[in-house]
């Protein structure tokens, strides 16, 4: 292989690779769509008490974070005809239905001691069926584009499709599963809704599978191969390589600001549709009309994200993004809980959410796309260091403290609500209302807080583009 001028860059990525590795986010996109109704639905419609639930959550994802690094290596190290990466891709496909049916069809006359075992093995089940495809197909990204601003717009391709199909996803739960009607004036408590849902999720996640994994197959005779088992290093000398890459400075700034996020979204992702519902008094029809407002979000945030990091620098694009981000998602509750904000449900309402929730959309999904890149450009820094090329690894591995705090945050929301008095199967009106707001109060200084110190600690972060196109002269002369 020649070795790589100062002036050249490796060659960019087609659209035909970009289009399929991106389809390939449709399936995280429509997954987390439905796993964001999990607390709500364990705890409103099937009457599990808030805190069993939210523990259940909590081990499930502490569990799953371990074996995310267990899955990573198995990728990094498999060496097949088809790839390290699409037999894993195959795998998941096949699973991930199956686990998506029996964690929406729970049994409703179960006690809550019994339900606790029930939602912790489905959800580990799920967990573990999606992460053997997720994690091979998020590292098979920096393998496919590894031009350093190339590799920012194959990444704007898979926010762009996974936040779309998203979205998309949620306009489907409550504009069509979920939707209001005589019998169930609040749509998101018909129980008869979920097991139709999780059927067409379950459909769009396979057609999502097939559809990467047969596009950007024709790659896979020029993707990195690991060497054969019997050429392989000693164990003890893999585990060194293994500790010499996670010692890495810029993996260490991943994972420190990845903890941080880990506790954002562990507080937001499980009270999202209690605020929702009994914050804002809004119906199913409502929250489908901000989903239909944030469609195009992700679409201008992958159109701008590339230029402001081009323009800027990958690290001072996203600092800004996520900062401005920050301001603007709590403004709204912020207004409501000091007395500024007092419109009920209505047009009006909608608009103003819909409008901070589309700007707060394109400064995190564009400060997402940024930071999925730089995390990217790690796999070539330690690689150049190491000799090792371990995307899996890496990805997991950065995930894994973030995924540890996030699967105790994530009991945060049930002990809170708990603390709050608030009850199963709850209707809204004026005493859900006040406490709501008595949650709100403590929500928005923890959010502020954490979401903060994730930002800050990215500053820390050294990689540019003179570094990475170094490390890719590195590589290639190694090789």
């Amino acid at each position: 292989m020649a070795i790589l001028d100062d002036s050249l860059e490796p060659p960019k990525a087609s659209f035909r690779i970009k289009l399929f590795y991106g389809l390939g986010s449709a399936a995280p996109g429509a997954f987390n769509a439905l796993g964001a109704l999990a607390m709500f639905f364990y705890n409103q419609v099937i009457g599990v008490p808030a805190a069993v639930v939210a523990l259940a959550l909590s081990a499930t994802l502490f569990s799953d974070a371990i074996m995310d690094v267990v899955i990573g290596n198995a990728s990094d190290q498999t060496r097949t005809r088809w790839g390290r990466r699409h037999p894993f891709l195959i795998a998941g496909l096949l699973l991930i239905p199956i686990a998506l049916y029996f964690r929406w069809s729970p049994p409703q006359d179960w006690a809550a001691d019994s339900m606790f075992w029930y939602v912790l093995a489905t959800g580990l089940f799920v967990n573990v069926s999606f992460s053997i495809f997720e994690i091979a197909s998020n590292a098979l990204g920096p393998e496919l584009a590894k031009a350093y601003h190339d590799r920012t717009v194959l990444i704007g391709y898979r926010w762009m499709i996974g936040a779309g199909t998203s979205a998309l996803a949620t306009v489907l739960i409550y504009g069509v599963f979920l939707r209001a009607t005589p019998e169930h004036p609040v749509g998101q408590l018909n129980v008869d809704g979920y097991g139709p849902l999780s059927l067409t999720i379950s459909v769009i996640i396979v057609a999502s599978i097939l559809a990467m994994a047969w596009g950007t197959r024709h790659a896979i005779p020029y993707l990195f191969q690991p060497v054969a088992f019997a050429e392989r290093a000693s164990l003890k000398v893999q585990i060194q390589r293994m500790g010499k890459a996670l010692g890495n400075r810029n993996f260490l700034v991943a994972v420190g600001a990845g903890v941080f996020l880990g506790v954002a979204l562990g507080m937001e992702g499980g009270l999202r549709l209690y605020f929702y519902t009994f914050l804002w008094g809004l119906k199913a029809s409502d929250i489908m009309v901000l989903s239909l407002l944030a469609i195009p979000t992700p679409i201008l945030a992958a159109i701008i994200a590339p230029r402001l990091a081009q323009r800027f620098g990958k690290k001072p694009a996203c600092l800004s993004l996520f900062t401005a981000s920050i301001l603007i998602t709590h403004l709204p509750m912020l207004l409501k809980l000091t007395g500024v904000l007092t419109w009920a449900a209505s047009p009006q309402l909608l608009m103003l959410l819909g409008g901070f929730a589309f700007l707060a959309g394109v400064c995190i999904i564009g400060g997402y796309i940024i930071v999925s890149s730089m995390v990217a450009d790690i796999v070539e820094d330690v690689q150049a260091q190491t000799g090792d090329r371990a995307e899996g690894l890496l990805m997991t591995a950065d995930s894994l403290p973030s995924r540890i705090v996030n699967s105790i945050s994530v009991a945060f929301p049930g002990l809170l609500l708990a603390w709050a008095g608030f009850p199963e199967k709850a209707k809204p009106g004026p005493d859900t209302l006040a406490m709501m707001m008595q949650v709100g109060w403590v929500y928005i200084p923890l959010m502020v807080l954490v979401s903060g110190l994730s930002v800050a600690t990215w500053t820390l972060y050294r990689i540019d583009k003179a570094t990475h196109d170094a490390n890719l002269r590195a590589v290639v002369r190694a090789e």
